[in-house]
């Protein structure tokens, strides 16, 4: 399994990355960092095969709903899924980014137990569609 993190922040990455690996260290995760959208647009197409990618909404350079408005476009990889980071409890927000094809969120600040839950929910999502 493969998974992008996108924040500017590396204390947030490095909480996701704990996280992650708490929620599904037996799969063996291979865990990508970036700190901005563009970066995470480049390390997509590098590889187009990562499962998951946590993405912040505001960021520098290219901001989360920027960058997931460009893979929803891009046949490439359209088909990953996001999961958004943002401290914007707006429902408005969400709904937005809802339409716009999210797996999930997870509202800042977030703990391991939380990243934990989401993963297992999305994990049994999965295995329900096989």
């Amino acid at each position: 399994m493969k998974i992008l993190v996108v924040d500017d922040s590396s204390t947030m990455r490095r909480v996701l990355k704990m996280g992650v690996n708490k929620a599904i260290g037996e799969h063996n995760p291979e865990i990508f960092e970036a700190e901005n959208g563009q970066e995470g647009l480049d390390l997509l197409h590098k590889h187009p095969d990562i499962d998951y990618v946590f993405l912040d909404v505001n960021m520098p350079v290219m901001k989360g709903d920027e960058m997931l408005r460009i893979m929803r476009q891009d046949p490439a990889i359209k088909h990953i899924k996001v999961i958004m980071q943002t401290t914007e409890g707006v429902r408005s927000k969400v709904a937005e980014l809802t339409k716009m094809g999210i797996s999930g969120y997870l509202l800042k600040p977030y703990t391991q137990d939380i990243i934990l839950q989401l993963m297992n929910k999305l994990m049994e999502r999965e295995s329900a569609r096989v």
